[in-house]
């Protein structure tokens, strides 16, 4: 009888579920004609991408672009900055980002502060000094090689090596007692 019981109320819950699912609009992924002036004003980078991001990125910049007029003007400016700069990306570009920014993440939270600290400080640099640093990365590392002394080639060994002495890490065993 319990077991009875137990079936009926799982079916019951199977309904009520499957009933609230039926009642739950699916999220829409606004068309780009679907945006509001504002938020085609605010997401103007990516008009051109538009149709072909992914339904939950639609749906993530549409949200960014709803809290956009609380932001303060450098945040606006900042972020309209930044979503110019990604879309001039090419895909590859971005893959290479999305991967350097998920090794970043890896590293410990106090080496990341001293990484963010340096590129702070990289960022204050003059644009020559910049330039300077840029060239000096993109060329190929240098090769070690062995200084020319000037002296004369090594010459074989004209007599063999005297034999090897080989010495036991085991103390010698004690004299025999007489």
């Amino acid at each position: 009888m319990g077991s009875k019981r137990i079936a009926r109320l799982i079916a019951a819950i199977a309904i009520v579920a499957s009933a609230q699912a039926a009642a739950t609009p699916p999220l829409t992924v606004p068309a780009w004609k679907d945006l509001t002036p504002d938020q085609q004003r605010t997401l103007a980078p990516l008009a051109k991408e538009w149709k072909d991001l992914p339904d939950e990125r639609k749906r993530k910049w549409a949200g960014i672009a709803d809290r956009f007029p609380g932001y303060t003007p450098e945040e606006q400016s900042r972020l309209q900055r930044r979503m110019e700069t990604w879309f001039a990306l090419t895909p590859e570009e971005r893959a290479t980002a999305r991967d350097q920014y998920r090794n970043l993440q890896r590293i410990p939270a106090e080496k990341r502060e001293v990484l963010r600290e340096k590129w702070m400080t990289y960022q204050e640099l003059p644009s020559e000094e910049k330039s300077r640093f840029k060239e000096a990365a993109s060329k190929p590392a240098a090769k070690a090689s062995i200084p020319k002394t000037g002296a004369a080639p090594l010459k074989p060994l004209s007599a063999p090596l005297p034999p090897r002495v080989v010495v036991s890490k085991k103390p010698a065993p004690p004299p025999p007692v007489e």
